[in-house]
């Protein structure tokens, strides 16, 4: 194997064939995709297509009726729950509407093993220009996107990041690929991959995946 070959294999996430049933429903029909190191793709499925169930998929949450994810050529759950962080994606890592935004970030904070001190917090919402008691609902989508991402990648071992379906936040194609490419240029070059509808138009140059059985849109 070359060395190209073997930087491609230790900087990818990959699904392979992966399919997930619910009795005899889809949960997640027959989708293949691949995010390196560094790099933004998007996956593009109708709603409740199978967006959270793909994002639980590549984060070795959800058993796999069919196929394959693997990081580095490893598929063990252990590593794919290690490398895989999810942002804010509906019914698992969406924060609580209602609660203050600074008590969702102590609660990033610690996951990340840093001290969700006061003083801290109140750094990232001034840097954001977010009031201090503001609640989460009140957070506009762009900040409130970013700033999750941001401390997702603060968690030990994170490699790559599942942004799921930012449309439903209300925010257009340009600004969520911005903040998808802004985390993945990030020091730590995660490998971000965006879920969205088939509705949107994804720039040329951006790796484009469906989900369902084709593997390229």
């Amino acid at each position: 194997m070359s060395e190209d070959a073997v930087e491609e294999e230790t900087t990818r996430l990959r699904a392979l064939g992966v399919r997930v049933r619910q009795g005899t429903r889809d949960l997640l029909p027959t989708t293949s995709v691949t995010v390196h190191g560094g790099e933004v793709a998007v996956a593009v499925g109708p709603p409740g297509g199978g967006h959270t169930s793909l994002a639980l998929a590549l984060a070795g949450r959800l058993p796999l009726d069919a196929g394959r994810v693997e990081v580095a050529g490893d598929a063990s759950p252990r590593v794919l729950q290690a490398a895989v962080a999810l942002v804010d994606v509906p019914g698992v890592s969406e924060p609580d509407e209602v609660v203050p935004f600074r008590t969702i970030l102590g609660e990033e904070l610690a996951m990340a093993k840093h001290k969700p001190s006061a003083e801290v917090i109140d750094r990232w919402l001034g840097d954001f220009d977010l009031a201090p008691g503001i609640t989460t609902e009140d957070v506009p989508s762009a900040p409130r996107l970013e700033i999750l991402g941001r401390m997702a990648l603060l968690r030990p071992g994170t490699r790559y990041l599942v942004l799921t379906y930012p449309e439903r936040l209300g925010l257009p194609v340009a600004q969520w690929l911005d903040i998808a490419r802004d985390l993945a240029g990030s020091e730590s070059r995660p490998g971000v991959l965006v879920t969205a509808s088939r509705a949107v138009v994804i720039p040329a140059g951006v790796r484009t995946f469906t989900i369902g059985p084709t593997e390229e849109a």
